[in-house]
């Protein structure tokens, strides 16, 4: 007990000058928004101070970090965590459909940057966590199946940070779940991370007959994952799409990473309501949108400025070349056909909002239902923040999708597009919620012109 609160306040000592200038601020001037308490306030400005401490560190650093807690992350009370590996011979098959559908798109190892199909990481055993409730209750329906996806920016987080998503959907959605410890960036840079979700899908589709594992009906499978995990959610299904494979009962983005070359205006609007770093998780800030904007100057068009030898790697989960890859940024993914039914959550509040709201508009003739929540005064994936309401509600909007979309479910086609009061009320998403977003969609930066007005 003792050498715990000696631990404790060896942690806070540094932050007291953070809470005092939160405190004073949220008092003087208001909090960020308004529905925010003090308590909000200083969790989200001691989130933001640890994460802008990881961005500026070396991301070997960063990585070891992120992970501290990893060994003390307990199983939730009343879930059953069990330890499962991925066969080799589905991260073989996913590595094939995926060297076919990056040929497709004209991408070769040269362009990713890396020699993916020879990546050493690959040779590891590919692990994940199945998580159960331990007493099944009416909502439970055996066969349901969730694929987690965790977020991180492509280069932190695992399955032990994420517990709480995982056990929060097992037990709401009545579902099992299974979470990937997919490789992560810069060692092991896109397509590893699609591959590896891919190769998880086709495991739960065909697992080998001596596993104990039950083959699950792609009819019963969401995919679902928050901020980089929710951009990979979507990335996945499309190459699922794309390969020719079931699609999925649907899937789920809370706060989804959909466009990595961050085209949209609340990438800068937001900055002072959300906790990531400012201009977003680029390589150390390197590939800040106003170092960006010093080159913008110097070239004749949007391709050349993406393409051109002094612009520095922006992100460290994919190369400059690629980020318009539809699998790294699906908002740039044209055609939505044949895809399953979407919900995408997403926070008012945070730097990312503009990208959902984009790819719901863009997608909103396509005959897949694609549904939309925006929840007032929200930063990135407040679902993590148990003890708001917003958070609540956006847990049981979730699970409630996967139930209706799920065998025996009614299913879903309504497309719709709302903002989530903090009351849970619903009220229809304005038309020019961004202007001028179709001149940026595809763009870095959201193009020269917007760049040479920062």
């Amino acid at each position: 007990m003792a050498s715990g609160i000696v631990t404790m306040a060896q942690l806070m000592l540094p932050k007291v000058p953070l809470l005092v200038s939160t405190t004073l601020a949220h008092y003087a001037y208001g909090p960020a928004k308004p529905s925010w308490s003090i308590r909000f306030s200083i969790t989200l400005a001691l989130l933001r101070a640890f994460i802008v401490h990881l961005n500026e560190v070396p991301v070997s650093q960063s990585q070891i970090m992120s992970r501290m807690t990893d060994e003390k992350a307990p199983v939730p009370e009343g879930a059953i965590a069990t330890e499962a590996v991925v066969p080799k011979q589905h991260r073989q098959q996913a590595a094939e459909i995926m060297e076919k559908l990056l040929s497709l798109q004209g991408i070769d190892s040269t362009k990713l940057g890396w020699d993916w199909k020879n990546d050493p990481v690959a040779t590891e055993p590919l692990l994940a966590e199945w998580t159960e409730a331990n007493v099944k209750d009416d909502i439970y329906k055996e066969g349901r199946t969730i694929l987690y996806l965790h977020g991180g920016g492509y280069f932190l987080g695992s399955i032990r940070t994420h517990r709480w998503a995982t056990w929060h959907m097992a037990c709401h959605a009545g579902a099992k779940v299974i979470s990937l410890e997919y490789r992560l960036a810069p060692d092991s840079p896109f397509p590893a991370a699609v591959q590896d979700a891919l190769s998880a899908y086709l495991y739960l589709l065909n697992p080998p007959a001596d596993s104990g594992v039950v083959p699950v009906d792609p009819k019963n499978i969401v995919i679902m994952g928050d901020s980089a995990g929710g951009g990979l959610t979507y990335g996945t299904m499309l190459a699922i799409r794309d390969a020719g494979l079931p699609v999925p009962a649907g899937v789920i983005g809370w706060s989804p990473w959909l466009d990595l070359l961050h085209s949209m205006p609340s990438v800068l609007l937001n900055s002072g309501s959300d906790y990531l770093p400012a201009e977003g998780f680029t390589q150390g800030g390197q590939g800040s949108l106003k170092k960006i904007a010093k080159l913008a100057e110097a070239v004749e068009a949007d391709y050349v400025m993406q393409h051109h030898p002094d612009l520095p790697e922006i992100q460290y989960y994919a190369s400059n070349a690629v980020l318009d890859c539809t699998y790294v940024s699906p908002l740039v993914e044209k055609n939505l056909e044949g895809a399953c039914p979407m919900l995408v959550i997403t926070g008012d509040g945070e730097m990312l909002r503009d990208e959902s709201i984009v790819f719901a508009k863009k997608n909103a003739h396509a005959s897949p239902s694609l549904q939309l929540l925006i929840y007032d005064d929200m930063p990135h994936v407040f679902q993590m923040f148990d003890f708001l309401p917003s958070a609540g509600d956006a847990i049981q909007r979730s699970a409630e999708f996967i139930r209706k979309v799920t065998i025996g479910g009614e299913g879903v086609t309504k497309k719709s597009s709302y903002r989530v009061s903090v009351d849970g009320e619903l009220r229809a998403l304005e038309e020019d919620a961004v202007i001028g977003w179709e001149a940026r969609v595809g763009k870095l930066g959201g193009g020269q012109e917007v760049l040479l007005q920062l």
